[in-house]
């Protein structure tokens, strides 16, 4: 049936021909504007301002003779390019020999977009890049985009929280780099001591600590005097507010602290008041390459031992109280993970996509929308039953209005029934587990920003998983519940079905779109019949359509 036809557009050949054209003369143009300009805006310029221009959607650098395609994920600190980052790109790039990464193990911590593990991974480094579970869907499109067929070692991907359970998810027996980067993460947040014991665990003897920062904030210049206080320093470069320090280990340290390091910092933060005037000669100190910070300090932590000791336990309990709250944050990522592991299998019937690190435009409500796919989940591909869908709404715009109404999609993953959804007027929260969450939230904001009268909202939810609590039905209300393509072959199929009947009450109208495939298929359509008052709205083959609402 028509309505239910899909229209992706790819993109041609020759289009991907124009637009490498474009660019060419954009960079022409580039060049003469560099020529016209005078001498004194050439000396006013940084150093480590990079060569880069902007298109629509992404951001394009170059390093190591190399064009390098970034996306931004638009939705958190760690979903943006920062200049730390840039400036650390640009010092690898020129410093080539004094800092020889080839063969070389490197561990990046905050990888954020991936721009510095990109480069270090063309240089030819073996690079390990982490950060919070949440970004690290986009930085592995990154990663992959910019690196596949053109580097000696492929760079690998991990999940990295500060100072959480380091040596049992990262022991010191096993993980060992040669160079452990860091750019732009002291920021306006309240991890610093955990990043510095992160940064204290995997700074071993043999290891080379290279941390670029950008000081905005009082806190960066506590955390820097606490950095320079736990590794022997050296200020590789400078530009204003911009600095580069290479560290490394105080060997003397004894590895009985290490336990005690986040508790230590604190120590020194309490101590640090008594030790300003003392102190202000340190920073003339680091900023000179070839002098360390050693003897002294030495010293003052030796008289002020016996202080850190009976401060201990007070710290401790203050501690306890911190991490109380974190790790009741904590478990519900902790139990989204072991869904995501349980879902992660790789089945045989994965419909085929456009795998290439490209864009799929759709054509709805008289919009293209541009979708990118980060081929990693479920999640992260085009289903047709969603495409069917926003045929659907698109074609039927009176029979399922959806002006000003409120609407939740379960399972958006890519987000395009979203984006229609809310070209249509209505006011939308996508949801989808945790992992997922990155790619969809740019996606939706790349193709609803300034198009729809509602931003749609994004949020995580894991089926059947404490409803009431997450999502009480005294507070959440939504006129319509969407869900394309959510029944496949996992193991979540009654998790499902609660989570509809949680959200369909009274007053809410449930659209389900389905491909059948399985078995389980059928008889997930037997209980969803069951449970709802159902009417086929359309029928294509083994492509369905249904709305339900609840049984009063």
């Amino acid at each position: 049936m028509a309505t239910l036809s899909s229209c992706p557009v790819k993109e041609e050949e020759e289009e991907e021909e124009e637009t490498e054209d474009e660019e060419d003369e954009e960079d022409e143009r580039d060049e003469e504007e560099k020529k016209d300009e005078s001498g004194d805006q050439k000396k006013q310029r940084s150093a480590w301002v990079p060569n880069v221009f902007f298109k629509v959607d992404r951001e394009m650098y170059h390093y190591v003779g190399q064009e390098i395609v970034i996306e931004e994920g638009l939705d958190s600190y760690a979903g943006m390019i920062w200049p730390a980052a840039l400036a650390l790109c640009h010092y690898m790039d020129t410093h080539r020999q004094e800092l020889n990464l080839v063969d070389k193990a490197v561990l990046e911590i905050g990888a954020g977009t991936g721009l510095v593990s990109i480069v270090a991974s063309l240089l030819g480094a073996w690079v390990t890049a982490t950060d919070l579970p949440v970004v690290l869907n986009n930085l592995r499109v990154n990663l992959s985009r910019n690196t596949r067929g053109r580097c000696r070692h492929t760079p690998q991907l991990a999940a990295l929280s500060w100072g959480y359970d380091l040596e049992r998810t990262y022991p010191t027996s096993v993980y060992h780099y040669d160079y452990v980067m860091a750019a732009d993460v002291v920021y306006h947040h309240d991890f610093l001591d955990e990043l510095l014991a992160t940064m204290k665990h995997f700074c071993k003897p043999g290891t080379t600590l290279i941390w670029a920062n950008k000081v905005r904030f009082e806190t960066d210049l506590t955390f820097t005097k606490n950095f320079k206080k736990s590794f022997h320093t050296r200020l590789l470069a400078e530009d204003g507010e911009m600095k580069i320090f290479m560290a490394t280990c105080r060997e003397e340290e004894k590895e009985g602290d290490v336990g005690m390091e986040i508790q230590d910092l604190l120590t020194e933060e309490d101590e640090e008041e008594e030790e300003a005037k003392m102190d202000d000669d340190d920073d003339d100190v680091t900023e000179e390459p070839h002098m360390l910070e050693t003897e002294r300090e030495d010293k003052e932590e030796e008289q002020s031992k016996s202080d850190e000791k009976k401060k201990t336990e007070e710290i401790m309990v203050v501690k306890d109280n911190e991490k109380e709250k974190e790790e009741k944050n904590n478990s519900i990522a902790a139990d989204s993970s072991a869904i995501t592991l349980q879902q992660g299998r790789a089945p045989i019937w994965v419909p085929s996509t456009n795998t290439g690190f490209g864009k799929d435009v759709y054509h709805f409500v008289g919009h293209d929308i541009s979708i990118y796919e980060t081929i990693d989940s479920f999640g992260a591909v085009m289903w047709p039953a969603a495409l069917a869908l926003c045929s659907f709404l698109d074609n039927n715009r009176q029979r399922v209005n959806l002006q000003g109404k409120e609407v939740l999609e379960l399972g958006a993953g890519l987000g395009l029934v979203t984006i229609v959804a809310s070209l249509l007027g209505a006011s939308v929260t996508a949801t989808d587990l945790p992992n997922v969450l990155s790619n969809l939230r740019a996606n939706v904001m790349r193709n609803t920003r300034g198009y729809c009268r509602h931003m749609p909202q994004v949020a995580a939810l894991s089926w059947g998983y404490d409803l009431e609590r997450t999502y009480p039905t005294s507070a959440y209300h939504y006129d319509y519940v969407m869900a394309a393509d959510v029944v496949y072959h996992h193991d979540f199929l009654d998790e499902l079905l609660a989570t509809m009947k949680h959200f369909c009450r009274p007053g809410t109208t449930l659209i389900w779109a389905n491909k059948v495939r399985f078995e389980t298929d059928l008889t997930f359509t037997e209980n969803f019949k069951n449970a709802f008052n159902t009417q086929l709205l359309a029928e294509d083959g083994e492509m369905k359509i249904f709305m339900a609402t609840c049984r009063e």
